[in-house]
């Protein structure tokens, strides 16, 4: 009798644009895969985190290719529901468990395309700058670069060196409130021994750009160009 040749499965392919998942609690996640395809086989994640009441199609399509240079970019939905949108809520361990889930769901689909090791990077807008600085806090090597949007807060200089964060950038428009308390943010971290930047967003008040694309391009460069520790 003939003996059964084993043949492992396909591999999965890289997508060609951009996808849906969801978590098993039915959370929507939107994921863009490289542009221009792999360069150098894996690439690692950028990780985009919408602020109160919002959803993750509408906070990363307009600026998505700058996401996707040499990077996943990654869109998870919050991990509350706000009417027919979703929010963040609950301590840094309840966030940091929800943006677990939701990794775990890229890796499982695209695993054989992402190295984390390349360093993620993570981005949040109004709320969920504060999600972004609370699941960096909890959760150590995770990500290697963050970027605070719109959200009035002091981060701790030692939390986020112990967490492998080995550069920072805040932004805010001319007219947003948090802009004050974001300049002084980035010169306390830098100060500290963090490097950190402040880049304005323009002649706007709590809102994001316009041209977001070409500020966070030049953030996310600036953020790959620092030194391994």
């Amino acid at each position: 009798m003939a003996s059964r040749v084993q043949v492992a499965p396909a591999a999965p392919a890289l997508p060609a644009g951009r996808e849906t998942r969801r978590t098993d609690a039915g959370t929507e996640i939107i994921i863009y895969p490289p542009s221009g395809g792999l360069a150098d086989r894996r690439a690692p994640v950028v990780m985009m985190l919408h602020g109160m009441c919002g959803d993750p199609l509408s906070i990363c399509e307009f600026w998505n290719q700058a996401g996707r240079e040499g990077s996943f970019l990654v869109c998870p939905g919050g991990n509350v529901a706000c009417g027919g949108a979703r929010d963040w809520s609950g301590s840094g361990e309840v966030k940091a468990a929800a943006i677990d889930e939701s990794l775990a769901v890229v890796d499982k689909a695209y695993g054989t395309f992402i190295d984390h090791s390349k360093g993620d990077i993570l981005i949040g807008y109004s709320r969920g700058a504060f999600a972004a600085r609370d699941v960096v806090y909890a959760r150590p090597g995770r990500f290697r670069g963050l970027i605070l949007l719109g959200a009035l807060m002091r981060p701790d200089a030692a939390r986020l060196k112990a967490s492998g964060i080995r550069r920072v950038v805040f932004a805010a428009g001319e007219w947003d409130m948090a802009r004050p308390a974001m300049q002084r943010a980035a010169a306390a971290l830098s100060g500290a021994g963090l490097p950190s930047r402040y880049v304005s967003l323009g002649k706007i008040g709590h809102a994001l750009p316009d041209n977001l694309e070409t500020i966070l391009r030049d953030a996310l460069r600036w953020i790959r160009e620092a030194p391994p520790q």
